[in-house]
């Protein structure tokens, strides 16, 4: 889960095979859940495919603009918006589970008739292999800006004069927003939310922590502590709700513990006093990992995420 598979991954792409390109447009309905749609583009000289990985590759792992020297870790998606993390997403985390086998599906099924100009395509695909000793791998890179563009105000130079381009042109990017190794998931920026629908993914988790919550009656006030916990920034908090954290909070001596270091008030009944906005927005970051006690100062701080700790 390091960086250096990425390095590798870009650092291997002028060597992997069979490299074709799709468009690729989406939709996401609360009756259908997501669509995914394709389409197989050529492109020519044939050659200039090969030429854009390089390209890509270059601008990730170049000795000129090495875009991944940014980057300090991999982490498991957590809700987090660090610019210098990379989100991992197994392809069995419910979040993304339904959506990734539609979208490989949809790549899969890859169209190469339909009108490309017409498709409102949102992103582009490059689909290659990759060999790893004896093992092979499927390479999925997805830039999430719009590849097919009106050029507004461009001209091209024809005997002397300069003449407006009228038609839609493809305009293919060297950025990388989302990469799929096999079948798990790096999101290199937070573009990739869109591709998965990850506001959906957290509300409905953040909805379904909430009921279990409240059901274990360990908070005071049920109702200010829903409409805390399900407005502004706390949705995405809960991408990286603790079961496990709940239920240590079960137990009464774990609660007077919580309360003492994060400074959320008990009852008399030792129920946390979610009476209060502040209180209940304090529980929640206890719940999803974004409260922790500094040792050395003694004090509780807000953090963006944890991961183990390495000795």
């Amino acid at each position: 889960m390091s960086l250096d598979l990425v390095k590798e991954i870009f650092s291997a792409l002028s060597d992997c095979k069979e490299w074709h390109a799709h468009l690729l447009s989406f939709t996401h309905s609360k009756r259908h859940g997501t669509t995914y749609n394709c389409r197989r583009i050529e492109l020519e000289p044939s050659e200039r495919l090969s030429v854009l990985i390089q390209d890509i590759a270059a601008g990730y792992v170049g000795e000129g603009k090495n875009k991944l020297k940014k980057y300090a870790d991999v982490r498991e998606y957590d809700g987090t918006c660090n610019t210098t993390t990379i989100y991992r997403i197994s392809e069995n985390n419910s979040d993304i589970e339904i959506d990734l086998e539609a979208l490989l599906q949809g790549i899969a099924d890859s169209d190469s008739e339909a009108d490309p100009l017409s498709m409102k395509s949102q992103a582009y695909v490059l689909c290659g292999k990759m060999k790893d000793g004896d093992d092979e791998h499927q390479i999925k890179l997805i830039s999430m800006n719009t590849p097919i563009a009106t050029l507004r105000n461009r001209f091209l130079l024809d005997k002397g004069k300069f003449w407006e381009i009228p038609n839609k042109v493809l305009n293919l990017r060297t950025s990388i927003n989302v990469i799929i190794f096999d079948k798990t998931v790096y999101f290199l920026d937070m573009s990739g939310e869109t591709l998965f629908n990850m506001e959906r993914a957290y509300k409905l988790k953040c909805g379904e922590a909430v009921d279990e919550i409240e059901g274990l009656h360990i908070i005071s006030d049920p109702e200010m502590f829903r409409s805390t916990a399900t407005s502004g920034q706390n949705p995405r908090r809960f991408a990286a709700f603790s079961k496990s954290k709940l239920q240590l909070l079960t137990k009464k001596r774990n609660r007077e513990k919580a309360a003492k270091y994060f400074k959320i008030p008990l009852t008399d009944d030792k129920q946390f006093d979610t009476s209060q906005k502040v209180d209940a927005e304090n529980l929640v970051k206890v719940l999803c990992g974004k409260a922790m006690w500094d040792v050395l100062e003694e004090v509780p701080v807000e953090v963006d995420g944890s991961k183990d700790w390495v000795s």
